[in-house]
Order: C-alpha cells, then sequence, then structure tokens
C-alpha cells in the first residue's frame, strides 16, 4: 500500500466513478478542494484505493477485490488510524458488495457490523413547488455565513475544504443563532449538507428557511445539494423530505467503535 502524493490523484480517480454516494466527499479530496489522503496498491496504476476525507468517513474502491489490500486496510485503519483519533471510530463504505463480502471475513475478528446510511435523490421541480411556502416570522433574518463565522465551525473540525468555497447560512434573531446549514464538503459537482437548529426552534420551519437559503446558493453556483442520514436520524430524513428530496435506497458501510 503506498500514500499518493496530490499530483499522482488522477491516477486513482477513475476507481471511483459510477459511485452514486459520497459524491462531495471524496471529491473533495480528488479535485484538491478538501483535506485528506489516498491510499492505493500501485501509484502508475492502481486497481484498489483508499480514501480518506478529513474528518469524513472512509471509502474504499476495488477492480479485482485484492485480499492483500484489503489486509492492508485492516492494518492501517486499526494500527495507525484509530489509535490517533480522539473519538475512535471507523465508518468505511466498500463500493462494491464483493470487496465488502470480503471485509466482513477479514475484520470479523474485530466485531464489525454492517450499518446503512439512507440516501436522497434531490428533485429541485419539488422544491421550487415548497420553496415558496416557507415564510420567516417577524423578528428572524436569514445570514450568509461570514469567513470568520466559517473558520469558527472549520476550527471545530467540522469542515473539510477550502474556506473560499464554502457555503453556509444562519437564522439569527438579534445575536442569537437558531439554526444554519452549511457545506462540510464540496466537490463532484455536490455540495454535502449539514444542518442544525436549536432544540427550542424545532419543528417550526426555521430550519426549511435555513436550508431553503443553502440550497438557492447551490443551485446558483451549479451545485447539487446532497443529503444523507442515518435512519435513526429521523428529523432529518423527515426535513429532506419536506424540501424536495426523495429517498433512493441505503449504502451499508461497515462501522466499528471503541467499546461497542
Amino acid at each position: 500500500m503506498e500514500k499518493l502524493e496530490k499530483c499522482d490523484y488522477g491516477n486513482a480517480a477513475g476507481l471511483f466513478e459510477g459511485t452514486n454516494h459520497g459524491i462531495p466527499l471524496i471529491y473533495s479530496v480528488l479535485e484538491g478542494k478538501g483535506a485528506g489522503n489516498l491510499y492505493v496498491d500501485s501509484v502508475s496504476e492502481p486497481q484498489n484505493a483508499l480514501i480518506l476525507p478529513q474528518g469524513g468517513f472512509f471509502y474504499l474502491a476495488s477492480k479485482d477485490h485484492s485480499r492483500n489490500f484489503l489486509l492492508q486496510v485492516k492494518e492501517l485503519v486499526f494500527q495507525e488510524l484509530i489509535p490517533a483519533m480522539m473519538e475512535k471510530e471507523m465508518v468505511l463504505f466498500a463500493l462494491d458488495e464483493q470487496t465488502g463480502k470480503i471485509l466482513d471475513e477479514i475484520m470479523a475478528d474485530r466485531g464489525i457490523i454492517r450499518i446503512k446510511r439512507t440516501l436522497f435523490d434531490f428533485n429541485e421541480k419539488r422544491y421550487r413547488e415548497i420553496q415558496r411556502t416557507i415564510v420567516l416570522p417577524d423578528g428572524y433574518k436569514v445570514l450568509r455565513m461570514e469567513d470568520a463565522q466559517l473558520r469558527e465551525y472549520e476550527t471545530a473540525g467540522n469542515l473539510g475544504g477550502h474556506l473560499s468555497e464554502r457555503i453556509g447560512y444562519r437564522i439569527v434573531k438579534g445575536e442569537e443563532i437558531i439554526s444554519q446549514c452549511i457545506s462540510v464538503f464540496i466537490g463532484g459537482g455536490q455540495a454535502e449538507t449539514d444542518i442544525c437548529t436549536c432544540e427550542g426552534y424545532r419543528r417550526k420551519g426555521f430550519a426549511m428557511a435555513c436550508a431553503s437559503a443553502f440550497i438557492d446558493e447551490c443551485l446558483s453556483r451549479g451545485l447539487f445539494p446532497a443529503w444523507s442520514c442515518w435512519p435513526f436520524r429521523t428529523e432529518s430524513a423527515a426535513l429532506a423530505r419536506k424540501l424536495g428530496f426523495e429517498e433512493k435506497g441505503a449504502a451499508d458501510a461497515h462501522f466499528w467503535a471503541e467499546n461497542m
């Protein structure tokens, strides 16, 4: 296994073509828009690649389903990556089922489990119909986040990319932040959506108004707003549907966490 230099990322890009999820995370690294690392079995003609967006999930692409490479992935993850983490956990997406089955076998001794992440597609026509109904109560404002505000979020380890390309919006009342929606990763023509609303203001339309401002800027930049969540995040899934996103299935991930 070798760690690719950024100048050689193009050699491995083809391995990730056709994936239907994780596109902003994967391509934020491949396009040099976000921090991360890329490991391969061969620098010049890789058949297997592991991509690690900073602060994101792990993605594994394989053409030949090399057991040897997957064993090296296991060693890297458990001997180097996880020991260096403050929150020791792994969420690893194998981008094809055959590779996933090999991971089931070779990581069984670690007690890994499979979990599913719900995926959504954005329906712009449906969104435009809904958008007309979104009204913000008097006394509240939607504000675009400035660089300093995005930098605060980035310093907390929540962003993976260049500050200049970030999209972020807040709803405020005076100095109080009610809701905020931010692009945690941008790549492959997509912006990964992260949204948070203060508990006392949930289910009152503030998240919809904040997300709408975010989506509008994505579209104005020619970016596709990407949305996914874990099945237990029922509020996130419900908000996605209210904004015109449509569920398109789920992606399997291999999960491990300390003391699980």
